[in-house]
């Protein structure tokens, strides 16, 4: 499992490296074009909105496996060991539910989406499927807030020293 995780992760890095240098290529070509030759592509803009939601999404998970989210940590600093932890895992267990409620949400818009059969202007594919990444990714960030949750829950109750940081899992 332990291997599996780790493919997860690495594919996850390396797919956001490929897609922002993908995104960058794309872009460029496209500004070149527009100014040599007067062609634009629609594709290329609505592609890299995509795409961008896509790596915002999947970013967001690896900074919750690395502990790397922005957070008020004044009460978090200033704790005993244990305090710390069991604030780490109220905010953990907050953002957990928060992301759940996101992604619950997410497929009541996809499932409007696919009922109402809209489509993308310039790919002319379903509009749910530039939403799938939403509703997927969530489930993901939640998961990995609950993880982050039994880990300082581990550390709270067999009083383990407070790691800054949520360390890669």
């Amino acid at each position: 499992m332990k291997r599996f995780i780790h493919l997860v992760n690495k594919l996850e890095e390396v797919f956001i490296g490929y897609a922002l240098l993908g995104i960058a290529v794309i872009a460029t070509i496209q500004v070149v074009l527009r100014y040599t030759t007067g062609i634009a592509y629609d594709w290329v803009d609505e592609g890299s909105r995509y795409m961008t939601i896509l790596i915002t999404f999947v970013g967001a998970g690896i900074c919750v496996r690395y502990g790397a989210h922005f957070s008020m940590d004044f009460l978090v600093q200033y704790s005993p060991n244990r305090g710390k932890h069991l604030l780490k895992v109220l905010a953990n267990l907050v953002s957990a539910l928060t992301m759940a409620v996101v992604f619950y949400y997410s497929w009541v818009q996809i499932g409007k989406l696919h009922k109402f059969e809209a489509t993308t202007p310039s790919f002319q594919i379903p509009m749910y499927i530039p939403y799938l990444p939403i509703g997927i990714f969530t489930l993901v960030i939640s998961l990995r807030f609950l993880i982050q949750a039994v880990k300082h829950m581990d550390g709270l109750v067999h009083n383990k020293p407070y790691e800054t940081g949520g360390g890669a899992h």
